[in-house]
């Protein structure tokens, strides 16, 4: 009896300690089916006016902003604001040109050049830097998370 009894908790803990190491699951293979049934309602406008506080638009300085304010009028958006504006000549265009066509749809933040940081002049000319896009119409400063990471 005592010999059946140890076999049998080996077994046991043998066993579920198989279970234990096959029922391990990342996150990244967690994708469980979903038993949900209700109703769908795709909703593809917005019932009131919003503004975008975050977006990342490139190249604001040349494109035709004509489409993008299409999509936005899609989704009812009345404003966006760009938080990657960037900084001096770029972000002088890009503010011309919202200007000249959509001055009233678009917000965009400067950005600021980390190249240099730690030479001596790096904050003198990147202080000067701001106020000039300041002046030319940046309405907010957009920090990337690369000071920290790579900077």
């Amino acid at each position: 009896m005592q010999k059946i009894l140890t076999s049998a908790f080996i077994f046991i803990n043998v066993s579920i300690a198989a279970a234990q190491s096959q029922s391990k699951m990342d996150f990244e293979t967690y994708e469980p089916v979903s038993t949900l049934v209700v109703p769908e309602h795709k909703i593809t406008k917005a019932k009131f006016p919003f503004i975008d506080v975050h977006n990342h638009q490139d190249g604001m300085s040349t494109q035709d902003l004509s489409g993008l304010i299409s999509e936005m009028n899609k989704l009812n958006m009345i404003v966006m604001v760009n938080l990657s504006g960037r900084n001096g000549d770029v972000l002088k265009q890009s503010l011309a040109n919202v200007k000249d066509h959509y001055p009233n749809r678009f917000i965009l933040f400067a950005n600021i050049n980390f190249n240099g940081i730690g030479n001596e002049d790096w904050i003198t000319k990147t202080v000067k830097q701001l106020e000039t896009d300041v002046r030319n119409g940046a309405n907010g400063l957009k920090i990337f998370k690369n000071l920290g990471f790579s900077v």
